[in-house]
């Protein structure tokens, strides 16, 4: 058999290529022009372009069929191979995009993390079986490139620049206590109350624990409770006013089954803090895998009912 002429490969027409694969399926270029939506001149003129680049002809050519050449479907037989390769090699570089596996590092806070989270995250594993998951819990504000995490649900649009967010459900924060507390202590009327009242606070970073601003129909307003009580971690607060100790700002969010259920009771319900959305972030540069994206519609649209 003569040895087919050396050519570039990057100089081939693919759909010429791919349309001389399928007409030598079909025995017909008319057929395999068909199947494409091209005019057979405009299919005819391809495959010669093919022949001219390759100075050989792939078919032989009667009123009946179309045939390949011997020197035709030796070229045709590798092209096809090397196709079919190429589609491998794709079909392996979207495959962390399509699909969810592997092992998921996830950051998210304490007490939004163990009372919601985790029984939805529980059920997000059990519809992808192959998923692993490795938790970082806390409330801990951190440069998020720098933590050995994925991605990370947090509170608030976060301030570290270069992120990548999805706002996955509107929150913002209110003041809650109990019933035995209010019992005690009397309800706020009016923000001014606020100041002989006892307070629970969530430290984070370098922000205040006795000071909280919330917003009074638009307006802020400075609250000074006294504050006895302060924990870097939300579940722990959220305790401490279940338990009766205070007054807590807390995120609708991580309070919602309480609230439901009356064991704790919104103070001062026109005052409210600025936006505080849960989102998913992760860093700039990060890997948008298949795992992080599939959580994010998941959660999404668990939040969002």
């Amino acid at each position: 058999m003569p040895a087919l002429p050396t050519v570039a490969a990057d100089t081939l027409e693919l759909p010429a290529l791919q349309l001389a694969l399928r007409a030598a399926e079909l025995g017909s270029v008319a057929a395999a022009a068909r199947e494409r939506d091209w005019l057979p001149a405009t299919a005819t003129a391809a495959i010669r372009r093919l022949e001219a680049q390759l100075g050989a002809a792939l078919f032989t050519r009667n009123s009946r069929a179309l045939r390949p050449t011997p020197e035709g479907a030796a070229f045709l037989q590798r092209a096809r191979e090397a196709l079919a390769l190429l589609g491998d090699g794709v079909a392996a570089l979207r495959e962390p995009l399509a699909q969810v596996r592997g092992l998921l590092r996830l950051g998210m806070p304490a007490d939004l993390g163990t009372r919601l989270l985790r029984p939805l995250l529980d059920e997000f594993m059990a519809l992808h079986p192959a998923l692993q998951l490795e938790l970082q819990v806390g409330d801990r504000l951190s440069d998020l490139a720098r933590e050995p995490v994925d991605a990370a649900l947090r509170y608030g649009e976060p301030q570290q620049p270069g992120l990548i967010v999805r706002r996955l459900a509107d929150n913002h924060r209110v003041l809650v206590a109990s019933p035995d507390y209010l019992a005690r202590a009397g309800t706020p009327q009016t923000a001014e109350d606020i100041a002989q009242h006892q307070g629970i606070s969530l430290r984070l970073a370098s922000r205040p624990g006795h000071v909280w601003t919330l917003l009074d129909d638009g307006r802020p307003v400075t609250l000074r409770p006294q504050v006895r009580r302060i924990a870097d971690n939300g579940l722990v607060t959220r305790q401490w006013a279940l338990a009766g100790h205070g007054i807590a700002m807390k995120s609708r969010l991580d309070v919602a089954d309480d609230l439901a259920a009356g064991r704790l009771v919104q103070v001062l319900p026109a005052l409210r803090s600025a936006p505080y959305p849960l989102v998913l972030a992760l860093a700039s540069g990060s890997h948008l895998s298949a795992r992080v994206r599939a959580l994010g519609d998941f959660l999404s649209e668990r939040l969002n009912p």
